[in-house]
């Protein structure tokens, strides 16, 4: 990890800035630090009550909503902080913890979106008070929220018996094995998702190398004209982008996309090759 690292540092350019490296003043000239450096003097002693050389941010406050059915019981309550306007971002809520009660005052639904990580736990509860559903998100964007599945998620019957576990990986796609359970605890339907997943990519890898194409030819996959050939590997990877973006499975319904893709990956492959061998 230290190597991987000490790679990201190098290819800094001269004179980028480093939380770690770079000296305060460098730090507070840039706006990176946007509060005082505390200096305080004990040579008097020092008394907490005090100081007050380090106050808190506004934006660090965080509140709580309360709400309650007509019994009085509780029926949820919300704490969120409040994310100011950035750019053409207008203020948001970023919700730390959200639940929900029935009239009765059982906790039927219980969120929490710890800060400084963007993972989101949401509980269900059966009216017994037994778990009915567990389900752990990835949050791409804590203004708008938007997210993906990520980590087990598992429903549960009444009496507790689970019925249905599945898996998710980081893109947000099931993944490892899946499985749905019958009200007695018997396997009902189960399936090998990441077992699919290799073999189709030693399926796809071995058509890959059977591929063979000149750099002209790989040149011209990638939409370059009759003698013109990439300056770089960065803009290989651009137009490979580029060109793959239309074979994705929701914007093209073309069966033969699959084979466009090992055709372009193949080009993409030697075009590469054919940079590195320049230089």
């Amino acid at each position: 990890m230290a190597s991987n690292g000490a790679d990201a540092l190098s290819k800094l350019p001269s004179g980028a800035l480093d939380l770690h490296r770079s000296s305060c003043e460098e730090l507070q000239i840039a706006r990176i630090y946007q509060r005082h450096q505390t200096q305080l003097s004990l040579a008097n002693g020092y008394n907490s009550s005090d100081d007050d050389s380090d106050p808190d941010e506004e934006e660090g406050q965080l509140f709580t909503e309360r709400h309650y059915h007509d019994n009085g019981r509780q029926k949820y309550f919300k704490t969120y902080q409040l994310l100011p306007a950035k750019g053409d971002q207008p203020e948001a809520q970023r919700l730390i913890e959200e639940k929900h009660f029935d009239i009765d005052g059982v906790c039927r639904v219980d969120c929490h979106f710890g800060l400084g990580q963007p993972y989101l736990s949401r509980k269900h509860f059966h009216e017994n008070q037994r778990l009915k559903s567990e389900q752990l998100f990835f949050v791409e964007d804590e203004r708008t929220m938007q997210a993906r599945k990520t980590g087990w998620w598992r429903e549960y019957y009444l009496d507790g018996n689970i019925k249905s576990e599945m898996q998710y990986d980081a893109n947000g796609i099931r993944c490892g094995f899946c499985k749905r359970y019958g009200p007695d605890g018997t396997i009902e339907w189960v399936k090998d998702y990441t077992k699919d997943y290799n073999e189709r990519i030693g399926e796809f890898n071995a058509k890959l190398g059977k591929v063979a194409l000149s750099v002209s030819q790989a040149a011209k996959l990638l939409g370059y004209s009759d003698g013109c050939l990439p300056k770089d590997a960065a803009e290989v990877d651009r137009v490979y982008r580029k060109v793959c973006m239309p074979l994705h499975p929701d914007k093209s319904p073309d069966p033969d996309a699959n084979e466009r893709f090992i055709e372009v990956s193949r080009a993409r492959e030697e075009l590469l090759k054919h940079l590195a061998t320049k230089h």
